[in-house]
């Protein structure tokens, strides 16, 4: 049983002019399988520019194909059996190149059959067949351009390299109307002369999607690109940020932006500034019915020229960058954040970094990569349900020839963290349900509770309770009035509306 292997391959046009951009060679192939028990197989051919010096230029172009016809591979096989299939495949020639002829080939072979069966063909193996073209194109003299290069949105402004490597990642929009991009690389300037590099490039689905970093797209014309960088442990401590930028087309031709300076990352490993003595306060804030202010504090040590700037992080509850805090007399500093209404149950700082007057930095919690923070603010428990103090109905008498209509029933409530949800039912004599309405309503906490009650077209001449629920935003909830003693009793006394003849 032998593995898969290219036995045939070679071009039916050894030379094309691609200058209308609609040019294609026909390449054709043949894949023997010496397993019996195969039935399918798929895989790809690669062809690239060759330089004269055989340096492969440009990006790859990859051909797919699959014994069996299936989306989204371009070629079947056109005879054969899958112990030795023929294909063929127009492959289009790109239009634009970096110099007015080029030589293309297949450059590589790959595939698998069903049974684990694999094909790998390099340019050696591949040498031996007739596999190469000569192309007349349009000469892409322009590289790629770009704009909005920055970080990505949660990279952190504060990384600490003290013990291992850290990455900073960005983000770009590519534009080249010729070629297309391929592929790029990004710099970080540091601290003494340091430099570290992040590469990135399109790579291609078998299904024609582009993959740029983390962005999808469908045109490398024009496309999103993210870029990582790793900062490695031992590099110097400070200020790093982004200091040439290189793009090559699938062309070949390359563009490169230097002396950029821009997004920067402070690198530390809190040898010069420092701090401790971190807390939070309160411990437990009340943010049922507005935002609760949170205080962080630390002590910070080793800075020269002040605190130039704070930067707090927190899951679940907003940050906060303040500029210039002032030193209190024990020498600790406070800053500001925020833990937004009601749903917010924890806030837990992840981050904290600090910038001196001399622009060296610390940095600590798990968002930075620092030493442990134990910052953890919770949100004051709802331990007490609604009271109603009060309950009466605008009408307690109607006629049933005024039906329908609405009651009112007004309430005197009290509620730590605010009444924000209803219900009421309305019940004849023998205690059926024969209305009623629930909803939310806006926060209440003490004070007065409009609240309506339907009175439906068609109800008897009779006695008519009113029974009702209140919730609050902790989904604490507690019932009055309702038939069979189910709940309080309301004070005051039951909530009757007595429908009359008249």
């Amino acid at each position: 049983m032998s593995a898969p292997k290219v036995t045939a391959l070679a071009v039916e046009q050894s030379t094309v002019d691609a200058t209308s951009g609609d040019a294609t060679v026909t390449i054709d192939w043949t894949v023997t399988d010496g397993n019996a028990a195969a039935t399918d197989m798929s895989g790809a051919l690669t062809v690239q520019q060759v330089g004269t010096d055989g340096r492969l230029i440009g990006a790859p172009r990859s051909l797919t194909f699959s014994f069996q016809p299936q989306w989204p591979y371009q070629a079947s096989a056109v005879a054969g059996t899958i112990a030795s299939a023929e294909y063929s495949y127009a492959f289009p020639v790109p239009q634009y190149a970096a110099a007015s002829t080029a030589r293309w080939a297949v450059v590589k072979a790959a595939a698998q059959d069903d049974q684990g069966g694999v094909l790998t063909m390099g340019r050696q193996k591949l040498a031996g067949f007739d596999a190469a073209f000569t192309a007349t194109h349009l000469v892409d003299s322009t590289g790629p351009a770009y704009d909005g290069l920055g970080t990505v949105l949660d990279q952190p402004e504060y990384l600490y390299n003290a013990d291992t490597s850290v990455t900073t990642r960005y983000r770009l929009h590519i534009t080249d109307a010729d070629s297309g991009f391929f592929r790029g690389e990004l710099v970080l300037g540091g601290p003494q002369g340091a430099t570290a590099s992040g590469s990135f490039r399109v790579t291609q689905d078998t299904d024609g999607t582009q993959q740029c970093g983390d962005y999808t797209g469908y045109d490398t014309h024009d496309i999103f690109c993210t870029v990582e960088v790793d900062v490695p442990a031992d590099a110097p401590a400070g200020i790093w940020s982004v200091s040439r930028l290189r793009l090559t087309d699938a062309s070949g031709t390359v563009s490169v932006a230097k002396g950029l300076s821009q997004d920067p990352v402070h690198i530390t490993r809190n040898s010069t500034v420092q701090a401790s003595d971190f807390a939070i306060s309160p411990a437990q804030y009340n943010n049922w019915n507005t935002p609760a202010p949170l205080t962080i504090t630390m002590k910070p040590s080793g800075f020269q020229g002040g605190i130039a700037s704070v930067t707090v992080l927190l899951d679940g509850c907003g940050g906060s960058v303040t500029d210039n805090p002032v030193i209190a007399p024990d020498g600790t500093i406070s800053v500001r954040a925020t833990a937004p209404p009601i749903y917010t149950k924890r806030c837990t700082v992840t981050g904290i970094g600090l910038t001196d007057g001399a622009g060296e930095s610390a940095a600590y919690g798990t968002a930075f990569h620092g030493p442990a923070l134990d910052l953890v603010a919770t949100q004051i428990p709802d331990t007490a349900a609604p009271v109603v103090n009060s309950a009466s109905l605008d009408v307690t008498s109607v006629p049933a020839s005024t039906l329908p209509r609405n009651a009112v029933l007004t309430l005197d409530v009290t509620s730590f963290v605010g009444v924000d949800g209803f219900s009421l039912t309305v019940y004849d004599a023998d205690g059926e349900p024969v209305g009623g309405m629930s909803g939310g309503i806006s926060s209440v906490t003490s004070g007065p509770l409009e609240l309506v009650v339907p009175l439906h077209q068609g109800l008897a001449p009779g006695a008519y309770t009113v029974g009702f629920t209140l919730t609050d935003a902790g989904d604490l909830h507690t019932q009055y009035g309702y038939p069979g003693g189910h709940g309080s009793p309301v004070p005051g006394g039951p909530l009757v509306i007595t429908v009359t003849d008249a």
